[in-house]
Formats: C-alpha cells, sequence, structure tokens
C-alpha cells in the first residue's frame, strides 16, 4: 500500500526505529548529571496497554506469550523525528 508515492511498511520501520532509539536515548538521559532536573520528565514510563504473559501448552514445546506498551517521552520525541525523516527521504 502506498501513500502519496511512499510505502506504509516503510513508514512504519522509520516510526519504530525512532521509538527504539528515543528509549535507547532515555536510558542514557537516565545517568546524566547535567540533565538531573530534567531527565525525570523525559524518562517516565506511561503504560499505555498490556496483555499479560499467558503460557500455550502444546505437550511437544511451551510458548509464553505478553505484551506491553509503556513509551515515555524520549521514545514519541523519536516516533516523531522517525514520521519527519520518513517524509524528508
Amino acid at each position: 500500500m502506498r501513500i502519496n508515492g511512499l510505502s506504509v511498511g516503510m513508514c512504519a520501520l522509520y516510526i519504530a526505529v525512532g521509538a527504539i532509539v528515543g528509549g535507547l536515548v532515555s536510558v542514557l538521559i537516565r545517568n546524566v548529571d547535567a540533565l538531573a532536573g530534567l531527565a525525570p520528565y523525559l524518562t517516565s514510563e506511561t503504560p499505555v496497554f498490556s496483555i499479560a504473559p499467558f503460557t500455550l501448552d502444546l505437550f511437544v514445546f511451551q510458548i509464553t506469550l505478553g505484551l506491553a506498551f509503556t513509551p515515555n517521552l524520549m521514545a514519541g520525541i523519536g516516533m516523531v523525528l522517525g514520521f519527519l525523516a520518513f517524509r524528508k527521504f
């Protein structure tokens, strides 16, 4: 599927990479003394949704699945920057 000649899958990839990079930056910011006053606002996580882990026993093997989406402000900024990078390139 394409929007204005651009692939939706590539857009999702840019946004996902932006979220991951933003999350990594937030982990690095937590230990910077110069940003001690600002870091709690940038790195506090907000749970959006969570699916508790469950185990599926298939007698040959077991699978445990679960999902949680707890972004922080830096991950949100990374998603926006990822979208802007997608639009630019």
